[in-house]
């Protein structure tokens, strides 16, 4: 199903006992929430916003929609490109921008010809040609995910995770030049990384195999001084954190109500069981997964706040250049928030379980 999120797919596995939704070839419509989908629709404002027309949109987003595919679409006209097809052979996920926008890195899973699956990171051209290796892991064993430019454009951020038998998973994060060359070990018990813009900090998931829970931490940009902004007891999953333009704010998706007082949130859920992912159990079942939802904090952890209440399913967001919108995919379709105005429009129906990035000119 959903191949992004290590923990989140071992999260499925509780709640969905491995079922999965077939997904459309890329020449057809792309991934739609179920007909019986159970969750509240999509709703068209924020907590305290209105619904509006999406105001103009320039750049380009880039999306893999969970089939294997990589899209490169015009946010302006809706219209998606395929630069990255999918086969037997080949599986592409998570893309991400350079910071010029003229290539893209990906996740390129392919099968060895012993049979065995290998993850490794890729570049293209913005227009899917000159596909090149950027770095391969040590062993089948080890696999490479989220690959991201840093914000000077001189080094790719990834997540590299191998198993840990009989049911965990040790995830580092680690750096190659932007070229291509040897691994550089950053942080170990982390994982979706994001830097902050004067590259001195790294903000990252640290997920909690005992109780299937995630929390998100900061260290300095060299590993060191790592501290919880939010710890894994609060929310039910997190993940997907990008940090902003101007280096003031940390936005990422989180699954649940918070269960304890957030700085900057009054309200708070007291769960009945724990973990929390537990009281699922208890509630009608999501026919795609758990209900998500956008929430941003400081960096120093003094004010959280929470942007959306839609009940998304697998949104994963972007930030527009300028830090004034902010964009997500989910299986529904692309949607846009005007931080001025405080509302949300639906801009896309094309939608999906995977990645999603978003360029826009200086």
């Amino acid at each position: 199903m959903f191949r992004i999120l290590a923990f989140v797919i071992v999260t499925s596995i509780i709640l969905t006992a491995c079922s999965s939704n077939s997904s459309p070839a890329p020449t057809q419509s792309f991934a739609r929430p179920s007909a019986t989908l159970e969750r509240p629709p999509i709703q068209g404002s924020l907590l305290d916003g209105t619904p509006a027309p999406a105001p103009p949109i320039d750049g380009k987003f880039i999306f893999a929609p969970g089939d294997g595919s990589i899209w490169v679409q015009d946010p302006a006209n809706g219209k998606p490109t395929p630069v990255v097809k999918p086969s037997p052979e080949l599986f592409a996920d998570a893309p991400s921008w350079s910071t010029d926008g003229k290539t893209f890195v990906y996740v390129r899973s392919s099968l060895t010809a012993q049979g065995t699956a290998q993850y490794a990171i890729y570049r293209a051209h913005a227009d899917g040609t000159n596909n090149q290796q950027l770095a391969l892991p040590p062993n089948n064993k080890i696999s490479f995910n989220w690959p991201h430019a840093s914000w000077d454009g001189k080094w790719l951020y990834f997540t590299a995770s191998y198993p840990v038998p009989p049911n965990k998973q040790h995830s580092e994060i680690q750096r190659i030049p932007v070229g291509g060359g040897e691994p550089q070990k950053i942080i170990e018990d982390a994982r979706m990384s994001t830097e902050s813009p004067d590259g001195k900090q790294i903000a990252f998931i640290r997920f909690n195999f005992d109780t299937f829970s995630a929390g998100l931490w900061v260290a300095d940009i060299d590993g060191n001084n790592a501290r919880p902004l939010l710890n894994d007891d609060v929310f039910i999953m997190i993940s997907a954190p990008q940090w902003s333009p101007d280096g003031s704010q940390i936005l990422f998706a989180a699954s649940g109500p918070n269960t304890r007082p957030l700085p900057g949130i009054e309200s708070f859920h007291v769960p009945q069981c724990s973990p929390q992912l537990l009281c699922m159990f208890a509630k009608p079942a999501h026919a795609d997964g758990l209900p998500w939802d956008l929430w941003t904090v400081t960096p120093d952890g003094t004010k959280f706040a929470r942007l959306t209440q839609i009940g998304a399913d697998s949104p994963w967001p972007a930030w527009s250049r300028d830090g004034k919108q902010i964009a997500f995919i989910d299986t529904s379709g692309q949607y846009l928030i005007d931080l001025s105005t405080r509302a949300v429009s639906q801009i896309s129906r094309n939608g999906g379980h995977g990645a999603f990035g978003w360029y826009s000119e200086p």
